[in-house]
């Protein structure tokens, strides 16, 4: 995971440091022990990856059917046209008015 990748990268920056105590490194590798193991843990029991890829799914063929179903709707009832039309008739009159 990127948490898991961000906290790895700070490790690494820290153990390159020569003044950073030898404890302090020991404590930070305990706790990316730890939070991995935890992020695996929690991974494994509700299955986050499977469950949001699948969630995407869904979205995804929900969003590709409305839009194939709003270009059905507009080429029925020529919707764009009208909406153009009403816009233009619209700025039309404000242009009148302004003068």
């Amino acid at each position: 995971t990127k948490a898991q990748e961000s906290l790895e990268s700070s490790l690494e920056k820290l153990k390159s440091n020569p003044s950073v105590n030898p404890e302090t490194v020991a404590k930070v590798e305990a706790a990316l022990e730890t939070t991995t193991g935890k992020i695996n843990e929690i991974n494994e029991e509700y299955d986050l990856v499977g469950a949001g890829t699948t969630a995407f799914s869904v979205i995804g063929d929900l969003v590709e059917k409305a839009v194939k179903k709003a270009s059905e709707l507009n080429d029925e009832y020529k919707l764009t046209e009208k909406a153009m039309s009403a816009l233009g008739g619209a700025v039309d009159k404000a242009k009148s008015a302004a003068k």
